[in-house]
């Protein structure tokens, strides 16, 4: 049996750390949902090479990121949209289209359903680094699960093909 652990965070650079830590420990799976995907988070090489690694590891690895506004950081070429287009067959972008999802304000990052990051503010970049609590992370990827469906896939970061 594993504990459970919880790492308040509460800063810029806890954040940084928690989602640096999480993205290095997955082995199958990332489940994102982010209001602008924080690029003082996400958008960094070791980040996106990580993801990278994951998403070519096996058939069986898949990362799926919900973002609420991509229209900013599909303009400021962030490096997870780029990932993203060059495959998508393990790496999708969808937006929320249902106002209660439109209005979700926290940022998660799953991984392998038993790690969370979760950061309740991410305007302060406040939150929690939850490692070995599946009960609280399976009811968190449910209701990412639900955002997923709910979602459609996102025009600002799609490849166009020529």
């Amino acid at each position: 049996m594993t504990n459970t652990s919880v790492t308040t965070l509460l800063n810029k650079q806890d954040c940084s750390d928690a989602v640096h830590e999480v993205i290095q420990s997955a082995q199958q799976s990332i489940a994102i949902f982010s209001q602008q995907l924080e690029p003082l988070l996400y958008n960094h090489r070791e980040i996106c090479d990580a993801m990278s690694s994951l998403a070519r590891k096996n058939q069986h690895s898949h990362i799926r990121v919900l973002v609420v506004k991509t229209q900013s950081i599909s303009l400021d070429g962030h490096c997870l949209i780029t990932l993203a287009q060059r495959i998508p067959s393990s790496i999708q972008i969808k937006v929320p289209v249902t106002a209660e999802l439109l209005r979700f304000s926290e940022s998660w990052l799953i991984a392998d359903n038993h790690t969370i990051c979760q950061i309740n503010n991410p305007d302060r970049y406040e939150g929690s680094l939850i490692k070995n609590d599946r009960l609280h992370v399976k009811t968190k990827m449910e209701f990412f699960d639900h955002a997923w469906e709910n979602s459609q896939p996102d025009q600002n970061t799609r490849r166009l093909s020529i």
